[in-house]
């Protein structure tokens, strides 16, 4: 574990740790505090002086300090605390406070890095700027980390495991749960309080007085301060159902342009959408793409919550859970391939027009695409709960044809059923469904 190399080590280290929020940042840094000694303090905005007052606090022993800045608390812990680690929670907060803070700190690091042994933890959700303060080259911070943690979300593997510790036994229930949540662990916290419910409470979690009511909200409040009015509005055009970028202008009664600069930061810094375009077409120079909502429980809310009087209708739900089984397809299937050792080159969907008869077309859409070094895996996804079949098949090779006469690797074809099939795998067909994507993750 990297916290505990940093503190077995002799020398002094500053360990940098970032990630979405509620991806478990503070809990991570808890849980190594509780088997080894330190100080944490929580950084919130406020004036300068209160700050110093709470960083007085945290370093008080014996003998209580006070200071009237940022600096004067820094530089007491750096040259005459006797503690060795100190975890400071949500450090951007400090530009908020004041913007010299990063600098200050860059200049009692270099006069004490080489000086003491202390460790230094600095956590925050603000991906962008946790950035611009440690990794871009003019930061103030910049190359001054020792060790970088960047926290993702749990992994398939993971989730399953932890569903299993809740009680979920069942591959529908948990692919659902995780259509939902994603492999953000707070979820999966609130969810163990209603692990009798054979279903997932919506109701409950998002409509009553549920932990998740304001969730989406909560999130992005607490993302982007002040400015978060701008990407909640962005966010709920697209829960909305609106995917091109000059939807999305139009309906938030701005310039393209304008809405551009908050789109890079969402997709760029903050990943929390996507810009998708079709498979054949160059992403950057393509004129059909399309954004999507990337973090599950955020598209959930966007689309299903936020504005809503009543939980959404079974079809409605189902409709929900069917495009995030695509996601999860794609997550899924490509870890499965690299598993087998093939390399990854390229992964996307499809959609466009087909001529499926002479001079007869149709727009049909391809789920799932994954090519490797060996060859090509056209996909489907179906979250229904008939069999998947050969009927689903033929439909899918005759929504491909635009792309198979343009492709020179072998095509293989992929089906992806919540509750099974009715034709068998061959060497040319793979079959996954519910049970069979559970067991193959671990």
């Amino acid at each position: 574990m990297v916290l505990q190399r940093a503190v077995d080590q002799k020398d002094s280290a500053m360990i940098v740790i970032s990630g979405r929020r509620r991806v478990g940042k503070s809990r991570l840094v808890d849980e190594f505090l509780s088997k080894n000694k330190g100080l944490k303090v929580i950084i919130v905005p406020k004036e300068e002086k209160q700050a110093a007052a709470d960083l007085a606090e945290t370093l008080s022993d014996e003998f209580k300090p006070t200071f009237n800045t940022v600096k004067e608390a820094l530089e007491y812990f750096f040259a005459k605390s006797d503690q060795r680690v100190l975890y400071i929670d949500e450090f951007p907060n400090f530009l908020e406070i004041n913007k010299s803070i990063p600098y200050e700190l860059q200049r009692l690091w270099e006069i004490y890095n080489n000086k003491t042994n202390k460790v230094l933890i600095l956590s925050g959700s603000y991906v962008s700027m946790m950035d611009k303060i440690f990794t871009r080259q003019k930061a103030p911070l910049f190359n001054r980390a020792t060790f970088k943690i960047l926290l993702d979300p749990l992994s398939l593997e993971v989730v399953w495991e932890i569903q299993d510790y809740l009680g979920v036994e069942e591959p529908v229930q948990k692919i659902t749960n995780y259509c939902v949540f994603g492999g953000i662990p707070y979820y999966y916290v609130v969810l163990g309080k209603y692990q009798d419910s054979p279903v997932l409470p919506i109701k409950t979690l998002f409509f009553e007085v549920g932990q998740l009511r304001e969730e989406g909200q909560d999130v992005l409040r607490q993302e982007f301060g002040a400015a978060y009015r701008k990407y909640f509005s962005i966010l709920e055009a697209i829960g909305y159902g609106l995917v091109a970028a000059g939807e999305i202008a139009n309906k938030m009664g701005i310039h393209q342009t304008t809405l551009s600069k908050y789109m890079i930061y969402l997709q760029n810094d903050f990943k929390l959408i996507e810009r998708v375009v079709p498979f054949d077409q160059n992403k950057y120079r393509s004129k059909k793409g399309i954004y999507r909502i990337k973090d599950n429980l955020l598209a959930f809310w966007f689309s299903n919550v936020y504005g809503k009087t009543r939980p959404p209708s079974k079809v409605e739900f189902d409709l929900f859970i069917s495009k995030r089984f695509e996601l999860l397809s794609m997550d899924f299937f490509t870890n499965w391939l690299d598993k087998k050792g093939e390399q990854i080159v390229k992964t996307g969907r499809w959609w466009g027009s087909v001529e499926i008869e002479k001079r007869k077309f149709e727009q049909r859409e391809i789920d799932l695409i994954v090519e490797t070094d060996k060859a090509i895996y056209i996909g489907e996804c179906k979250w229904t709960n008939e069999k998947c079949g050969e009927s689903e098949l033929n439909v899918l090779k005759q929504s491909a044809k635009a792309l198979t006469t343009k492709i020179k690797k072998p095509v293989k074809w992929v089906l992806f059923s919540k509750n099974g099939f009715t034709i068998k795998e061959n060497e040319d067909l793979l079959l996954f469904d519910a049970k069979k994507i559970v067991e193959s993750t671990r």
